[in-house]
Order: C-alpha cells, then sequence, then structure tokens
C-alpha cells in the first residue's frame, strides 16, 4: 500500500497530464532525494526494528519518486521495479521481524544478537531481503536501481542539468546510507555475541519460512532475469515519455 502515493502521482500526472509532468519532474525528483536521505537518516537512528524497517520504506518511496522526476523511460521503468523489489525485498524484513517477536520475544536490536547460528534460514533469507533492500545483485534490487539511476544520469547528460547531474551524485550517497543501516542492523541482530537468555532459541517452523524463501527466490530469479519485467515496461515507458 506504500507505493499507492507514487502510482496516483505516475497516472495522474505524468500520463494524463505530460505538460505539467515535464515541469514538475525535477521538482519530484529533488523531493525523492529528500525522501530518500530523510527515510535512511531515521532508520539509522531506531532500536526497534519495525520501526527502522518503517522508516527504511520511507526511503525506498525517495527511490521511487525519485526515478519518477528522472524524465526518461528508463527512469521510470526503474522506479517502477524498485516498487515491485521493494514488496519483495521489505516483505522478507518484515517477515523477518515477525520471527524474531514470535521466538525471541523482543523487536529491541540492542536485546538481539549472534542468531544467525540460532535460526540459519531466517539469517539466510534475512540477508536477501537485505542485499535485495541495498541494490546488491543478483537481487532484483540491484537491477532497479540500476535502471533508475541510469535513467536519472541520461536524463542529466541530455540536458546538460548541473543540478540534474548534483541530485543523480546525492543520489549514490544515498545508497550509502541504506548499506549502512542495512548493514548495521543485520550485525547486530544475527552476528555477534549471543545473549545468554538467546542461548535455546531455535528457527521457526517451515509455515512461517515458507513464504520468506519462496519471496527470496523471486528476487533472486527477478535479479537474474530482469527482461521477465523490463520487456513489458520499458516499451511502455517509452511510450510514456513520447520516445
Amino acid at each position: 500500500m506504500i507505493g499507492i502515493g507514487a502510482y496516483g502521482i505516475f497516472r495522474l500526472i505524468i500520463e494524463f497530464l505530460p505538460m505539467q509532468y515535464a515541469d514538475l519532474a525535477i521538482w519530484l525528483h529533488i523531493w525523492g532525494l529528500v525522501t530518500m536521505f530523510y527515510g535512511g537518516t531515521m532508520a539509522l537512528m531506531q532500536d526497534d526494528i519495525k520501526r527502522l524497517f518503517a522508516y527504511s520504506s520511507i526511503s525506498q518511496m525517495g527511490y521511487l519518486l525519485f526515478g519518477l522526476g528522472s524524465l526518461s523511460a528508463l527512469g521510470l521503468a526503474g522506479a517502477e521495479m524498485m516498487y515491485v523489489t521493494h514488496g519483495l525485498g521489505k516483505g522478507i524484513l518484515f517477515m523477518t521481524a515477525g520471527v524474531l517477536i514470535v521466538k525471541v520475544g523482543t523487536r529491541n536490536i540492542s536485546q538481539l544478537g549472534g542468531l544467525a547460528g540460532k535460526m540459519p534460514i531466517t539469517a539466510v533469507c534475512a540477508v536477501i531481503g537485505a542485499l535485495t533492500i541495498m541494490g546488491v545483485p543478483p537481487t532484483s534490487g540491484f537491477m532497479g536501481e540500476w535502471t533508475l539511476f541510469y535513467g536519472a544520469l541520461e536524463t542529466a547528460l541530455e540536458e546538460g542539468s548541473t543540478l540534474r547531474a548534483i541530485t543523480f551524485g546525492l543520489g549514490l550517497v544515498a545508497t550509502v546510507l541504506t548499506m549502512s543501516y542495512i548493514l548495521w542492523m543485520l550485525k547486530r541482530v544475527f552476528f555477534g555475541k549471543l545473549p545468554e537468555n538467546l542461548s535455546n532459541v531455535k528457527d521457526a517452523s517451515w509455515y512461517m519460512l515458507a513464504p520468506m524463501m519462496v519471496l527470496a527466490g523471486f528476487t533472486i530469479v527477478l535479479g537474474i532475469y530482469p527482461d521477465i519485467f523490463f520487456d513489458k515496461i520499458i516499451p511502455y515507458m517509452n511510450g510514456v515519455i513520447g520516445v
């Protein structure tokens, strides 16, 4: 549901009001950049794992706005891919939070640690979800971010826009911020020293693990074979932009 706002912008402004979109695109671009930094910075400050993921979702919606403001078919296609990949990656991570709440009894990151040895399948799925959100290959997140930023750079070069070039560079910095809070979360939850009170923790049941594994499989398949998505979306976006 969190992406419905971006979907509404796409339908109501980009498709129905193309002239206005051309004027508003740079502001959507900047709005997305600010949202990326705000969500990422707030996520770094959280001890509650669900709050961290919630602010991460805000940051990820910034990527969508950044792509919608790129004024590029590839940027728009990358934004659509980010919508899909966010659902996959963040779905895995919120399921991870659910497993931790059920099996460990807390969602405070400071009370966790070293759980990879006790919950290996949950940890592997969480790492795949984290790689998806960070945009690391071979997950779908990499293809989404690569296409989105390529489209943003393409427009900056075609227009010779210094402002767009700066936003492109700052967007790359925002990805480093994303990696920071995600890796910080993984380290504190699944690695390091295991608290004594968690020595008897076990992995979740297959009823909880199976959906996570399915989503993890989807994000890897889409990352390796992105044309499953792009073969339909890029031609459509070319028509939207008028290429």
